[in-house]
């Protein structure tokens, strides 16, 4: 039997060159109907040095028969060929990435989540490029913040210094004070307010309203007052003047001192206890009203607060001796006087 080139003799039943003689090396009825020729030279050198390896370990012949099938050398062959083909898979397996290299293939879930959270040793931190500032951008202010409003107590706005009136007070005893050892009510009045300032009390008793306009430069202008208050009249009735008289005298009073830009208060005559002047006292304070709008001056009444309701004579418990004021008489001028002309910033 010749050999063929490897050295290898050909399988039984094949000749050189020719047709299989006998049965094939696998008994497949599939296969020999297709009348393929099985038995051919392996053509990997690698593969046929395992072939032969394999089949030299086993000895022809020993091999025990499994099933029916075949024995001696065609099924020693048959092993070796299985045998180095799961040796060629076995190592095909190891050089595969993951492959079985005595250690515990690592899943692919772990080994991603190694390799993104074990920081790199060799590798160094790239710096962040800072832009560039343009030159040419136009600078924008960056707004502040808003500072938070901090809630003040509110102040309360100091009140204006007020402007102190010096003052005359022309008259009679009514004035002046007349049996009483207390103030006169232009004292009381300098005392009580803030914006008055008495720079003389220019009350004689007895004097008419002739008597007062006579005196007037000396007496009211060379104090140089600012506001000027005027009670008189009753020392006129007394004497029987007449009303045109006693108002001339009183208007030629409020013109001079009007010239000098004094402010004029007229005052109406206070009641007494007799009877027999209640009457002119009434009409004579009609009249000075009349004055008073004429000459758009302001008329204090502190006849009223003085009077009974009962017989409009005065009361005794604000007089001396029926005519003159005691200290609660004085006071009540005083005050009627205040509370007209505060409200008028005075």
């Amino acid at each position: 039997m010749s050999r063929l080139r490897d050295g290898s003799k050909p399988l039984r039943g094949i000749e050189s060159g020719g047709t299989p003689s006998g049965p094939m090396a696998y008994p497949d009825p599939r296969l020999a109907r297709t009348s393929r020729q099985m038995a051919r030279p392996m053509r990997h050198r690698w593969l046929r040095r395992v072939g032969r390896f394999f089949g030299g370990l086993v000895p022809m012949g020993r091999v025990p028969s499994l099933g029916g099938a075949p024995s001696g050398p065609s099924r020693a062959r048959d092993l070796a060929v299985v045998l180095s083909l799961l040796l060629v898979a076995t190592a095909l397996t190891a050089s595969l990435p993951g492959g079985s290299t005595g250690s515990p293939t690592p899943s692919p879930s772990s080994s991603l989540v190694a390799a993104l959270t074990t920081p790199d040793p060799t590798a160094t931190e790239t710096p962040t490029a800072t832009p560039a500032e343009d030159p040419t951008a136009t600078p924008t202010d960056t707004p502040s913040p808003t500072p938070t409003a901090t809630p003040t107590k509110a102040t309360a706005k100091p009140k204006p210094t007020p402007r102190v009136y010096s003052f005359v007070a022309l008259g009679d005893s009514l004035t002046s004070g007349y049996n009483n050892p207390g103030p006169a009510w232009p004292s009381r009045l300098d005392g009580e307010d803030a914006n008055l300032s008495l720079a003389h009390n220019a009350g004689i008793p007895g004097d008419t309203t002739a008597g007062m306009l006579a005196r007037l430069d000396r007496d009211v202008f060379a104090y140089d007052p600012g506001v000027l208050f005027v009670l008189g009249g009753t020392n006129d009735i007394g004497h029987y003047s007449n009303y045109s008289t006693i108002l001339a005298n009183l208007k030629a009073i409020i013109v001079k001192a009007q010239a000098k830009k004094i402010k004029v208060f007229l005052i109406t005559v206070p009641p007494n206890s007799s009877s027999s002047m209640r009457d002119s006292i009434d009409t004579l304070n009609a009249y000075l009203q009349h004055l008073a709008n004429t000459y758009k001056i302001y008329l204090i009444d502190i006849h009223t607060p003085l009077t009974s309701s009962s017989n409009g004579l005065i009361l005794a418990k604000y007089t001396v001796d029926g005519l003159h004021f005691n200290d609660a008489g004085a006071q009540v001028v005083a005050n009627t006087i205040y509370n007209r002309i505060h409200r008028l910033g005075y």
